[in-house]
């Protein structure tokens, strides 16, 4: 099994220095995010090489951001730490994370109103080959996406709504609530 993934390329990272340890001073050290760690259940985690050369495996999500003043501030009513970042721990030790080149810089908002969200789509996806369906079309790829705050969100595509300028019509917007999993599975005859 493969716990552990690249990604297909490195972010540029503020970590909370809680993460890092009880007697770390107040605020944020510097990092390079690299590759993810999963384990079924768990939260996905991070590989981040810190700037005083240290490498770190194990980050979560929530102790990440883009922008150091992400943490500045007292989270929102409702606001729910990690969950709010990820819906469901991962879903099976075998992960990949790849890139959807069209994906990325394409700007996200979340689809309800308890997964609401705007941000900007990383073009990484994580995604599992085993573990987690019960059908065989049942597929669920998380994208990560910088929130507007310089928090990073793990959310399934289910969740997100993508607005590319040129081509999402809000004319459309009523079938949103008419999509459902398909239920027909194609296999090469």
């Amino acid at each position: 099994m493969h716990r552990h993934a690249n990604l297909p390329f490195h972010l540029y990272v503020h970590v909370c220095n809680t993460a890092l340890g009880p007697t770390m001073p107040a605020g944020t050290t510097r990092g390079i995010w690299h590759a993810v760690y999963a384990r079924p259940g768990q939260i996905v985690m991070a590989h981040v090489l810190l700037e005083t050369g240290a490498e770190w495996c194990g980050i979560p999500l929530h102790k990440l951001a883009h922008d150091p003043k992400a943490f500045d501030f007292t989270p929102f009513p409702g606001f729910c730490e990690p969950s709010d970042l990820q819906p469901w721990g991962a879903m099976g030790e075998h992960l990949e994370a790849l890139h959807l080149e069209y994906l990325e810089g394409l700007s996200v908002i979340g689809t309800s109103a308890e997964r609401g969200f705007c941000g900007r789509h990383t073009g990484i996806v994580i995604d599992w080959s085993d573990g987690f369906s019960r059908y065989p079309q049942e597929h669920k790829p998380l994208n990560l996406i910088e929130r507007t705050d310089g928090r990073f969100l793990l959310f399934p595509n289910n969740y997100c709504r993508f607005l590319d300028k040129h081509h999402t019509s809000h004319r459309r917007d009523a079938d949103l609530a008419k999509y459902r999993r398909g239920e027909e599975v194609y296999w090469e005859e």
